[in-house]
């Protein structure tokens, strides 16, 4: 369906949530106020503050059972606060993983070896949740203007993504980083602050693709070297912010012999009659490692010796390679950490992303057309 996004304002965004985990069992309990059960369709009962029920695939169905003994087995089940004060809390136990809050409504499916959780949250909630996931609390506030209409922009960019498995997006990297409710004082009202606004490319008016990384090293990197794609907006930025930043420079060793195997497995001609240097320096960011006239794509290094960036250099000391890096992430797009540092010296929200994307507009969301899967 095509709908104006004037239209989609205040709807509920589907998140799938832990879902790169096979979830058999979870603990769904109330926080902050009393929650509504219902199943297949219809209001079965109420789970008190602090109490919980236990939600256990079986059988091609969900086996829910609470602390009075009660029990039934059902295909679909949703859990929401009686108020907006309430949190649905889920702490899977099959397998265990880490016990999130989640605001308004998350519903509980029978799936192929699943039960596939979803969290029905309204869209600038949804924001505020992958902002803190992506960046924790605690930053200036035009820092977090930023990261709200970045992403907004990805939302909507990719709002279809997971179209056919019945839910928006995902609560991974995937998608985007999200744990759930946003405790964060000053997120929340960044997020309202930048209300409907996201990116577009001034080419076609479309959202760009708003990427962001850790830490650029000093140099952004381009769409064109990182992936082959060709994205004008996302051109190489020498960026002075993130130098002094926690992920600015790493270090790593190997043994020259592991390096020179590695290398000959992968097409290097050795010649052991041959003096030959390894070493390779990045003043900027380029594409590809060479020695003699053997070349090898930096990004298929970074992949293969798990390095926190394309952006090193290499010095052959006693026997070792030493890689000297510089950055964290892929490099594309906003420097997180030189973000944060534009906004603590006093840049605003609009000055940051300027800084980062290129030949870009911010426009009210409510001026495109996207269409946007709608789900029973």
């Amino acid at each position: 369906m095509l709908l104006l996004c004037s239209n989609l304002h205040g709807r509920s965004i589907w998140v799938s949530l832990y879902n790169s985990l096979q979830v058999r069992s979870v603990v769904v309990s109330a926080y902050n106020g009393p929650l509504i059960v219902s199943v297949d369709g219809g209001v079965q009962y109420t789970i008190a503050a602090g109490q919980a029920v236990y939600a256990t695939l079986c059988d091609g169905g969900i086996w829910i059972s609470n602390m009075q003994g009660q029990t039934g087995s059902f295909k679909h089940v949703t859990v929401q606060g009686v108020d907006s004060s309430a949190i649905v809390r889920l702490r899977p136990v099959s397998p265990q993983a880490e016990a999130r809050n989640y605001e308004e409504a998350v519903s509980l499916a029978a799936d192929i070896d699943r039960i596939q959780l979803i969290n029905r949250v309204d869209e600038e909630r949804y924001i505020a949740g992958v902002i803190e996931a992506e960046a924790g609390q605690g930053r200036a506030r035009e820092f977090y203007k930023a990261k709200a209409i970045i992403c907004r922009t990805y939302l909507y960019g990719h709002i279809d993504r997971h179209e056919n498995e019945g839910f928006h997006l995902c609560d991974e990297v995937h998608c985007q980083a999200y744990k759930g409710q946003c405790r964060g004082r000053n997120i929340l009202p960044a997020v309202a602050a930048t209300q409907g606004i996201i990116l577009t490319d001034r080419k076609d008016s479309k959202p760009i693709l708003a990427t962001f990384h850790s830490n650029c090293g000093g140099e952004t990197e381009s769409a064109q070297n990182a992936w082959q794609n060709n994205l004008p907006y996302l051109a190489p930025v020498a960026d002075p912010y993130c130098s002094s930043s926690s992920n600015a420079r790493w270090q790593k060793t190997v043994s020259l012999d592991d390096w020179i195997s590695y290398l000959v497995k992968n097409g290097y001609k050795l010649n052991p009659d041959v003096v030959t240097d390894f070493s390779f320096q990045q003043l900027r960011r380029i594409p590809n490692y060479t020695v003699n006239k053997f070349t090898m794509p930096v990004r298929q290094i970074r992949t293969d010796w798990q390095l926190r960036s394309t952006f090193f250099s290499i010095a052959v000391e006693d026997g070792n390679v030493l890689f000297r890096g510089r950055g964290y992430g892929h490099g594309v797009g906003l420097c997180q950490e030189g973000a944060m540092e534009m906004a603590r010296r006093g840049f605003k929200y609009g000055e940051i992303i300027s800084f980062y994307y290129k030949n870009v507009n911010l426009v009210p969301v409510n001026t495109l057309q996207i269409r946007v899967p709608e789900f029973d």
